[in-house]
């Protein structure tokens, strides 16, 4: 077992030992926390999935073909392509989020 110490103010410290205590162990704790987490994300992603996918049905095209175009320029700067563009990378980056933490 390896051990980690991290400093945290008085407050903090208590708030933990309590939470703790509610778990049952530093183990279920950071079990909870880490499945909260997990889920909130998991969420963020689905709910971006609708939108990309009201984008996909509109333009009749799968957001990686849509990215990969519109990244190499061969798609106009509209509001609804930057737009597009955003969910699909905010996306990406929550399920490599998602990925760090199972």
């Amino acid at each position: 077992m390896k051990e980690v110490t991290i400093s945290v103010e008085n407050s903090l410290a208590q708030k933990m030992d309590k939470l703790i205590h509610f778990f049952g162990s530093k183990d279920l704790l950071f079990a909870h926390f880490i499945d909260f987490h997990k889920k909130k994300i998991q969420r963020e992603i689905a709910r971006m999935q609708r939108d990309l996918e009201q984008y996909e049905q509109q333009y009749d095209m799968a957001s990686a073909v849509f990215y990969e175009q519109f990244e190499s320029g061969a798609l106009e700067d509209t509001t609804d392509f930057i737009l597009w563009s955003g969910i699909y990378e905010m996306q990406l980056n929550s399920k490599q989020k998602l990925e760090q933490l199972i």
